[in-house]
């Protein structure tokens, strides 16, 4: 009896060593298509039962929300829908670049955004990637499990019909603009977050007596990680707004417009941030300056005023004759300190000439 494509691809996998399941589902759609006598009948998409994975249903528009997805997840999702094994690979690689990308064949759009979120335990800006699968009666997100923004949206759909009614009852199409409009809401305290911090460095440069080097180079790495999110997202969206409207009746060109504008602004905000704590750095550089300057200038002038006592200092240390020295007899005619004042006296006046020199040349 003649082995079918799918059984063939199952022996090569066990013979490569690989866990036939994962394989075998990520290609199912595929061994499907090209085996008739397992494709007389079309399947109904069951209701995917997963901890990690997760399903809504309102009229005919399906959302499933996947957390944290590892293989397990990804092969499962295979499993039910006809999504390309590069997309899914995307959604478990981190790091990996936004991407709007459209599948003809099983027509279905696939997202690949970021959006950055603002941790207040860690006090800094994390970047959450989050994946999209839209199809004409279907959503997929895949996301960490750190993006509580989707958990949240799928927590209140699953709890409240009104909730579900608006973000799933119209069309797949608008469930994923409502989803990436609440996501870009979160820019708006992230940003408020950032002007703040602009403020406060304002102050700290300012002022003498602070060194504000670490706050600066802290404020500019979250305006330069920020940059990196949202530029690239401005263009994916004026890319999203014409192929996503070939899933709904209805025309959402308005609203996805509506976004680009709001993320628009956002850069914008970022760039004159960015601006002014470059302005900021190189002042708090010029005052560090002019405070070393200063510093050294007045080192340098005690060392200079005390070139002429080290002179004759040195003179009278070595073992030579010399005028009022012990051998041939100390000065005597102001005293037994005579000697020691003409010597002070032959260092000051040269100090003195230095320091009326100094003056006059408008040194110090």
């Amino acid at each position: 009896m003649a082995k079918s494509l799918k059984e063939t691809l199952r022996e090569i996998q066990i013979l490569l060593g690989k866990p036939h399941r994962k394989i075998a589902g990520a290609f199912k759609y595929y061994l499907n298509f090209l085996s008739p006598a397992e494709n007389g009948i079309k399947k109904e998409v069951p209701e995917i039962k997963e901890d990690k994975i997760q399903s809504l249903k309102s009229g005919k528009i399906t959302w499933v929300d996947v957390k944290d997805p590892n293989r397990r997840e990804i092969s499962k999702l295979a499993e039910h829908y006809p999504f390309h094994p590069l997309h899914l690979e995307d959604c478990i690689s981190k790091g990996q670049f936004p991407k709007i990308e459209q599948s003809a064949e099983d027509k279905y759009i696939f997202l690949l955004l970021r959006f950055p979120s603002f941790s207040s335990h860690e006090g800094a800006i994390t970047i959450n990637q989050i994946c999209f699968f839209l199809g004409d009666k279907y959503l997929v997100t895949l996301h960490d499990d750190g993006n509580n923004m989707v958990s949240r949206i799928f927590k209140d759909c699953k709890e409240n019909p009104d909730e579900r009614k608006v973000y799933i009852g119209n069309s797949s199409a608008h469930m994923l603009y409502s989803i990436i409009e609440q996501l870009s809401d979160n820019l708006v305290p992230l940003l408020s977050k950032i002007l703040s911090e602009v403020d406060e460095v304002e102050d700290i440069v300012f002022d003498d007596k602070v060194s504000g080097v670490y706050k600066v180079g802290q404020l500019r790495r979250k305006i330069v990680s920020l940059r990196r999110t949202i530029g690239p997202l401005k263009a994916l969206l004026a890319e999203m707004e014409t192929r996503v409207n070939n899933f709904t009746k209805k025309n959402l060109s308005v609203y996805f417009i509506d976004i680009a504008h709001r993320v628009d602004k956002a850069w914008e905000t970022l760039e004159e941030a960015r601006e002014t704590v470059d302005i900021y750095k190189d002042a708090d550089f010029i005052i560090s300056t002019e405070k070393t300057n200063r510093i050294l200038a007045v080192l340098t002038i005690i060392f200079t005023l005390s070139i002429p006592a080290t002179v004759i200092g040195t003179f009278y240390g070595m073992n030579v004759v010399l005028p009022g020295s012990l051998e041939p007899g100390p000065w005597t005619f102001w005293g037994q300190y005579t000697t020691l004042i003409i010597i002070l006296t032959a260092a000051a006046i040269p100090a003195l000439l230095m320091v009326w020199f100094f003056r006059k040349r408008g040194w110090i």
